[in-house]
């Protein structure tokens, strides 16, 4: 039998006051659904995460065959998870302390040449999409791609049918023109889950701040990720740290305020202790991963999830004000979604 998550003393919140009262949201969670990393996270104090459901190789069979994995983790956990498909839900995990999982897609392949699967995956629990995964697909291009494509028609048509069923739209990944066109064609705020100021580090998963000004524009929330390459020079083993981190939330929160800037860590739990890290980041995206190793792929100060109290306690220390410090561990992240969500909410689309 599994270990259940809550048959341990450490699920209580650590960490300062504030932290404990504040719903915690990590933006973008990478693991195999596992009762695990279930335990990692409420032992965090995490209220709710995106997690990656399916990514940028999963074609549309695939992607349901790994959602029907989290059903399954729901049904094993279920004093311990719930699924995320409305704000309430949000509420109701604090409230309950459990985990409550978003399901996510890293890339719309899933969606293929058809639109309409939006639906369907909205129906079957999914309530963010990320348009690409740095390669160009039917929807848009990457930010790998040279050619810095925008929006395809397909990319247009998927945007929209976004906004009329109530699914996030998640940018992340994305090439710029493409990204600007969709925040420019979406109708509802829109998330960066996962990606830096570029202006701080030079990375082309990170985003420009024409990029950053325009999400917030629109309403939406940049995620800083913890990625070690998104954050400082990683060139000869040099590990950035949490004061390199800090200074592109200094940075993004002066560029548009407390309400557009959350985390969305990025960090992923690979079982296959890396292997799995090295073969595809490493060594299909050197230009991503600029030298860093597995060991050294989170900044030092905030390698894991546990490490998100002692984060809360340094931007105190740091001077951020309360109202401020709540907004970027979670609230901003609620507010974008529950605005996106309530198109379903309200039935204002069609079923």
């Amino acid at each position: 039998m599994p270990q259940h998550p809550r048959d341990t003393p450490a699920t209580a919140a650590p960490g300062p006051e504030i932290y404990r009262a504040s719903l915690v949201i990590d933006g973008l969670v990478v693991a195999p659904p596992s009762g695990r990393v279930v335990h990692e996270l409420l032992a965090a104090g995490i209220t709710g995460c995106n997690w990656t459901v399916a990514s940028h190789s999963d074609e549309t069979l695939t992607a349901i065959n790994k959602i029907i994995q989290f059903y399954w983790l729901l049904e094993q956990f279920p004093d311990c998870t719930l699924l995320v498909e409305r704000d309430d839900d949000l509420n109701r995990a604090k409230r309950e302390r459990k985990l409550g999982i978003i399901l996510g897609f890293q890339g719309g392949s899933p969606l293929g040449r058809n639109p309409h699967l939006v639906r369907v995956f909205h129906r079957l629990g999914v309530r963010i999409i990320q348009l690409t995964y740095n390669e160009g697909n039917a929807l848009a291009a990457g930010c790998l791609e040279a050619s810095n494509g925008g929006l395809t028609s397909l990319g247009v048509q998927a945007v929209q049918e976004m906004n009329r069923i109530g699914m996030v739209i998640d940018l992340s990944h994305v090439g710029a023109r493409a990204s600007l066109e969709a925040i420019e064609r979406s109708q509802a705020p829109v998330i960066f889950s996962h990606s830096n100021p570029r202006a701080l580090q030079e990375n082309p998963r990170n985003i420009s701040d024409d990029q950053i000004r325009a999400c917030a524009a629109k309403g939406g929330v940049v995620g800083l990720a913890t990625f070690s390459a998104f954050v400082g020079d990683t060139r000869e083993g040099r590990h950035p740290g949490l004061d390199e981190y800090f200074r592109q939330m200094d940075y993004a929160l002066t560029l548009v305020g407390p309400d557009h800037v959350a985390i969305g860590t990025d960090i992923f739990m690979d079982p296959t202790d890396g292997v799995w890290w090295r073969a595809v980041t490493g060594r299909l995206y050197p230009e991503v991963s600029q030298g860093m190793t597995y060991a050294t792929h989170n900044i030092a100060g905030f390698m894991h999830q546990s490490e998100l109290p002692a984060v809360a306690e340094a931007m105190l220390r740091r001077g951020y004000d309360e109202h401020t410090v709540r907004k970027v561990l979670g609230e901003n992240w609620r507010r974008v979604y529950c605005h996106v969500w309530k198109a379903q909410e309200a039935g204002t689309h069609a079923v």
